[in-house]
């Protein structure tokens, strides 16, 4: 299942935006960050490609999910414009942002050129 991550567990799992200016991650495990809205009918239609990933890489990756209308401020910390937004955290690199509705070809695709072989 995929977590909904509040402000709270942001700044204290992923990066703390309060007290730091500049991206940090450090933690093992890569993130799966998606930005979505009950509204939003590709985010509805994204949703259970998201869950098949969460469940089949569960041991690899974390995958959040954040409501824009009840987390604003974390959508404008990236300037999350649309949804469904989707970024990549991993340790040491810079997110990597995709926008719109993905394929879970493209979203396995997506992790694993991310995630396995980063761009030196």
């Amino acid at each position: 299942m995929i977590e909904v991550i509040t402000i709270e567990k942001f700044k204290s799992d992923i990066f703390d935006f309060t007290q730091n200016t500049e991206w940090k991650f450090d933690q093992a495990t890569p993130i799966v960050l998606n930005f979505t809205a009950s509204w939003c009918g590709p985010c509805q239609m994204f949703a259970p490609t998201l869950e098949k990933i969460a469940s089949e890489k569960s041991s690899e990756l974390k995958v959040y999910k954040i409501d824009i209308d009840k987390t604003p401020e974390l959508a404008a910390l990236f300037e999350v414009k649309s949804v469904p937004t989707t970024l990549f955290i991993s340790a040491g690199q810079d997110p990597v942002m995709t926008n719109g509705l993905m394929t879970e070809e493209n979203l396995q695709k997506a992790i694993q050129e991310i995630f396995v072989s980063p761009a030196q």
